[in-house]
């Protein structure tokens, strides 16, 4: 028999799922691990939340995987592990999806009035394109929205001057609106 190191990703998982082996599992880890964890703080920006995501994720795995069909498995951890993160996230978006309607007095995204899958792929849609933001927009951004911080909490963390603070969150706000609008009309 091959040893379990010396296998693809596809065939470790065929494998894990044939033999319910969880030395095969422990490789998956060691393999991923790392990434599930870079991935999850990328979406949701602490540590501790992180880590509470890559336990989880790698924990469905475990209980799942015989669910599954994979072909490409790093490009499906990823999925899952975005997802997972969204799902972690959603909810915190609807401040900041409100304020963005908002916006000039104009209604672009009348979250209350679209159906649970419509109000998920704005959220997804928001989220991705706060990811495109410059990183003082990011950083203030999900500060101020997700995390729930003052505008004094955000200068303390940052260090920030408030004006630049206030600022970022304005001109993040408005590229947000615009990248969205974008989104909207290429549809």
């Amino acid at each position: 028999m091959q040893p379990l190191t010396t296998l693809t990703d596809e065939q470790l998982i065929e494998q894990i799922k044939s033999s319910g082996n969880s030395a095969g599992f422990r490789i998956i880890y060691e393999r991923y691990g790392h990434l599930i964890f870079g991935w999850c703080m990328r979406y949701l920006k602490q540590q501790a939340a992180s880590e509470d995501a890559t336990m989880d994720i790698l924990e469905q795995l475990l209980k799942n995987l015989h669910r599954y069909e994979i072909k490409d498995f790093k490009n499906w951890l990823f999925l899952l592990t975005r997802n997972h993160c969204f799902q972690k996230l959603k909810g915190k978006t609807t401040v900041l999806m409100d304020d963005l309607s908002r916006i000039d007095g104009e209604d672009v995204m009348e979250s209350g009035k679209k159906d649970p899958l419509e109000v998920e792929r704005i959220e997804e849609a928001l989220h991705e394109q706060i990811e495109n933001l410059n990183e003082h927009q990011k950083i203030c951004i999900v500060l101020f929205y997700l995390k729930k911080k003052s505008y004094k909490e955000i200068v303390d963390q940052t260090g920030y001057e408030m004006t630049k603070v206030k600022s970022h969150i304005q001109n993040g706000k408005r590229n947000l609106r615009l990248s969205l609008e974008h989104v909207y009309n290429e549809e």
